[in-house]
């Protein structure tokens, strides 16, 4: 398949807002996926809602047991961060990091001289 060839070629294949639309379990099966990005949806600004927690939580140990990492995208708030990694979420992006910048500004915090 077409998303068999861009993994070949050293690719990193994701799905992006998992738990939406085409981004399903069912597609885990069928798709030879890398990384899993959540859904914003999953977190709130106000905090952690007890079942989009467990949600969360079984997508994060889900992906770990097949071998791929988890993204989750729309933190917000500091507990956000500290629950996410607490349940060992791999990587985080958000506001609460920072606002989308130009990237002339990515490169400069990226690459300082």
């Amino acid at each position: 398949s077409e998303i068999n060839r861009l993994e070949e070629s050293g690719l990193i294949v994701e799905m992006d807002d998992f738990g939406t639309g085409y981004s399903s379990l069912n597609m885990l099966k069928d798709v030879p996926i890398q990384v899993l990005k959540t859904d914003l949806k999953f977190l709130s600004a106000s905090g952690i809602e007890s079942r989009k927690k467990h949600i969360l939580e079984s997508i994060i140990r889900m992906a770990h047991g097949m071998g791929m990492s988890v993204i989750a995208e729309g933190v917000e708030t500091k507990e956000q961060a500290d629950h996410l990694m607490s349940l060992k979420c791999d990587q985080m992006q958000g506001y609460y990091f920072s606002r989308p910048v130009p990237v002339s500004n990515y490169e400069e915090l990226v690459y300082p001289d």
